[in-house]
């Protein structure tokens, strides 16, 4: 992949109309810097990096935080008339800034997390110490998603009490000697672990009660999708590491993935199959795989629609079918295509920008009904995570699944 003239491709069509910053959730969160949305803070930018690459070889400081504070919601792709995806410039920008941007237009967290991925096999450099089960050529794959969360809110908070400064710098020692995170003892918010870990556990369940059977590789043996690489831009090193995943897959005889969150959901179904050299696995989510099981829908629920799901793949499958059995379903105004993002993506690098847009998600999915939040994604959980209104879908079809009948023995 020639990543410039892709940039160029997906920037030149842009006719500068501005329909994208009127549902830029960052434009607005921002005070409506130019800078930080759609249009200004993206398009035009990409315009200019690719003017100066391809006149210096190289680029001025200064444009990483138009284009790392981009949520990727794809929300700006819905109203262009000329069908540019900002959100896509912004990936590709990160990776032309990662190729060849120079270091200061590049994001020491982001390093950091290559690294530890790359060595540890997960964002965060942690230890887990959830068991397998199971055998067989079916992998119920979380990705380390729900999981590393509780350790994700941790980081949040010592980046908000750091500050940017502090928080690169470092975040750049520690990208030099990865090490150093197993030294920290890190430890998860317990509350949100917790919450994190009982999703995980309800997925088990509602996946064996639906006759399912599956493997599921505990501890250090599930590796992390790489998520995180492939949105910073590290598609080099992405390359790398997905192949090495898949060849793990392979080795332990696996032919059929079950994910669960919508970010691994879309990564290994549109990013994987460009980058590992072959991918052959079936790939599906684990609601679809509920349809025989039925649910007591006895209460009223407000749902927020991950945008993974409705805005980068148009997906409206098991999650919308399995809640619409388990309750009566109510959706917020901007929703579907039109549906605003939670800010999770932006919660390490932009705590105060993503805090804003959770909080006005938050206030739109109060106002839509009275009953509870439910979330599809571990992000979108963690992120809008303003009370106990707010649970993971898995916990509460767990919740309403109707009690099968057992016939006891003579």
């Amino acid at each position: 992949m020639n990543v410039l003239e892709e940039l160029v491709k997906e920037s030149e069509r842009c006719i500068s109309c501005g329909f994208c910053e009127s549902v830029c959730p960052t434009y607005r969160a921002s005070g409506y810097r130019a800078a930080m949305g759609a249009r200004g803070g993206r398009v035009i930018i990409a315009r200019e990096m690719v003017r100066e690459k391809r006149e210096k070889g190289s680029v001025s400081p200064g444009y990483a935080n138009s284009f790392y504070s981009c949520l990727d919601c794809f929300a700006c792709l819905q109203v262009c008339p000329a069908g540019v995806n900002a959100g896509r410039v912004s990936e590709l920008a990160r990776a032309v800034l990662v190729e060849g941007g120079g270091r200061e237009n590049r994001k020491r967290v982001g390093d950091m997390v290559v690294r530890l991925t790359m060595r540890y096999r997960n964002p965060i450099g942690a230890d887990f110490s959830d068991e397998g089960e199971g055998d067989g050529d079916t992998l119920l794959y979380t990705g380390r998603m729900y999981q590393t969360m509780g350790y994700s809110k941790v980081l949040v908070e010592l980046r908000k009490r750091l500050g940017e400064k502090a928080t690169e710098r470092n975040a750049g020692i520690v990208a030099r000697m990865p090490f150093l995170i197993r030294l920290l003892r890190q430890r998860p918010d317990e509350e949100v672990d917790r919450e994190m870990q009982a999703s995980v556990e309800s997925i088990k369940f509602l996946l064996r009660e639906a006759g399912v059977k599956f493997r599921f590789l505990g501890g250090s043996s599930e590796p992390y999708p790489g998520t995180f690489l492939y949105d910073l831009g590290y598609y080099g090193e992405f390359r790398t590491y997905a192949n090495s995943v898949c060849d793990e897959f392979r080795k332990m005889g696996i032919r059929r993935i079950i994910v669960t969150d919508p970010h691994t959901y879309d990564l290994l179904l549109n990013a994987y199959p460009k980058f590992v050299d072959r991918f052959d696995f079936e790939v599906t989510y684990y609601l679809d795989l509920l349809s025989a099981l039925e649910f007591e829908q006895d209460e009223e629920v407000v749902f927020h629609e991950p945008c993974h799901f409705v805005l980068h793949m148009d997906y409206r499958g098991g999650a919308h079918i399995a809640l619409s059995k388990a309750a009566r379903v109510k959706l917020p105004p901007r929703s579907g295509r039109n549906v605003f993002c939670c800010g999770g993506p932006d919660e390490l690098l932009f705590p105060e920008m993503a805090e804003k847009v959770s909080e006005e998600r938050y206030r739109e999915l109060s106002e839509a009904g009275n009953g509870r939040i439910i979330t599809a994604c571990p992000i979108c959980f963690s992120n809008l995570k303003k009370s106990e209104r707010v649970v993971d879908i898995s916990v509460f079809l767990k919740e309403k699944l109707k009690v099968r009948a057992t016939v006891s023995g003579p």
